[in-house]
């Protein structure tokens, strides 16, 4: 699996680094906007049926959490990948092409959330982010 170079990203993640977040969220955003990220998919047939040149549909996987949150999840490399503790199917995508994407659902998410099982993880506002990006 390609390694993906978030290395900018990952240190505006740190939290110590939060404050600078805070206090000017389009330095945080200008860096997410150009970052490429591990999304998680489902495919929808049986991988093992297809043959050569044959296309596969995958939807991006999201997360019903306890409390009723509908969250995307998305990963800087393959470090925070395997945190999750157990397989996750991914695709590698630019954020500004999945801002088009997910701007496209006509379901109700309430959180991208990045690296989820990290220390470090941090949660976007869905509206927030769209927002950011003109949708």
């Amino acid at each position: 699996m390609t390694n993906l170079n978030n290395k900018k990203l990952k240190k505006l993640l740190k939290s110590k680094s939060r404050v600078k977040i805070e206090q000017n969220p389009d330095l945080f955003y200008k860096e997410f906007l150009k970052s490429e990220v591990f999304v998680p998919v489902i495919a929808m047939e049986n991988e093992e049926s297809l043959s050569d040149g044959d296309t596969l549909d995958l939807q991006i996987g999201f997360f019903d959490e306890e409390n009723g949150d509908r969250n995307i999840y998305l990963f800087t490399d393959t470090n925070e990948l395997e945190k999750a503790g157990y397989q996750i199917k991914s695709i590698a995508v630019n954020v500004m092409e999945l801002s088009l994407i997910l701007a496209q659902f006509d379901i109700d998410f309430n959180y991208i959330v990045i690296n989820p099982y990290s220390v470090d993880s941090y949660k976007i506002d869905f509206d927030e982010f769209l927002e950011k990006n003109n949708f």
